[in-house]
């Protein structure tokens, strides 16, 4: 009787910011249904934001580079990946990233096929969400049934173990009020709500009986000591999380209340439902990836000059209208009651999915 093949090992390179990790999480399970649910798959990661993959049996192995950008005979990380496709070739390497920052990594790495840079380029419509961009390279070498389960997820630590672990109440909603501009000091963080907004609503949520947890890095712990001091209703978990506690404290909320960042992308990847404080960004390319068995809303107002994110208008907005002007009732509002058809002036939208 022979042997049974050995299991395809597979490199998958996205190197971004959490954001960008939790939408390329897309390709696991098309992988897993392609090659097998035994199929080996390493990632290459940015410093830290692998670590989402942590508590992920999916993932066997993650390299994580402290420097992308210094070129591989300088570079000890990337030298290691190299050294170790030679001594175990991969099957497959496919490369996520669309710029040539990894063009030398990839050449480099011992694999039968390659998917992506520098061997194919893959142009992103402007105006299609990075999820459905990232498709684009998928459909290249992935059946049509694997693209169907082409969405982002994430598995982290155990619901009932994280609720035990941190003493969260019952039916609670998760905050986010920092994003990743926030160390930036010399310039205005366009993407973020305004603090007295945040202590505005959590007051409200508190006259509702409504629970939050508060989340962000340690980095972000002089935001938080601005919004002090806390309701009773409102707990803060900052600084005080591993990425997997942080994906189990977000799938068990009842919905989370953030900006265009990380942790938008983590609630709508475990399905909890998401309500998405969006101004200068374009939300169909970078905001909370939608599927048939998630929840996003995206609380804006529809001013004439948004989006503006990477133009010259962004640089020359003193007043951030487009995030100030989304008022804490209107938050309160969507969270009572979360409709598509509520809107609350000619001026502002809710969209729901």
């Amino acid at each position: 009787m022979s042997a049974p093949p050995s299991p395809r090992r597979i490199l998958v390179i996205r190197a971004g910011q959490l954001g960008d990790t939790v939408c390329a999480s897309s390709i696991i399970e098309p992988l897993r249904h392609q090659f097998g649910e035994n199929v080996v798959i390493d990632w290459v990661a940015k410093a830290g934001m692998g670590g989402v993959f942590a508590a992920d049996p999916r993932i066997h192995h993650v390299y994580h580079l402290k420097n992308r950008r210094l070129p591989i005979p300088l570079n000890l990380q990337k030298l290691a990946i190299v050294q170790q496709s030679w001594r175990t070739p991969y099957d497959y390497l496919i490369n996520l990233e669309l710029g040539a920052l990894f063009n030398d990594l990839v050449r480099l790495v011992k694999a039968k096929h390659k998917v992506g840079m520098p061997y194919e380029y893959f142009a992103e419509p402007p105006e299609q969400h990075a999820v459905d961009n990232l498709k684009l390279i998928y459909r290249s070498f992935l059946s049509d049934e694997a693209l169907k389960l082409a969405v982002p997820g994430l598995i982290g630590e155990p619901v009932d173990l994280v609720r035990k672990k941190f003493q969260l109440p019952d039916n609670y909603y998760v905050l986010v009020p920092a994003n990743s501009h926030i160390s930036k000091q010399t310039h205005i963080n366009h993407r973020a709500w305004p603090a007295e907004h945040w202590m505005r609503l959590m007051a409200l949520m508190q006259k509702e009986s409504m629970a939050g947890v508060i989340i962000g890095s340690r980095n972000d712990q002089e935001l938080i000591n601005a919004l002090q001091p806390l309701p009773d209703n409102i707990i803060s978990l900052a600084g005080k999380t591993s990425f997997p506690e942080l994906i189990g404290v977000i799938e068990a909320a009842k919905g989370v209340i953030t900006t265009d960042t990380g942790p938008s992308h983590m609630a709508a990847a475990v399905n909890t439902p998401v309500y998405a404080l969006i101004g200068p960004t374009n939300y169909k390319r970078t905001g909370p990836y939608r599927t048939s068995k998630n929840d996003v809303t995206v609380i804006s107002v529809n001013l004439p000059c948004s989006p503006c994110y990477h133009t010259e208008r962004l640089t020359a907005c003193l007043h951030n209208q487009c995030m100030t002007d989304i008022s804490p009732e209107m938050v309160l509002q969507n969270l009572k009651t979360p409709s598509a058809s509520q809107l609350h002036d000619k001026s502002v939208f809710c969209e729901n999915k």
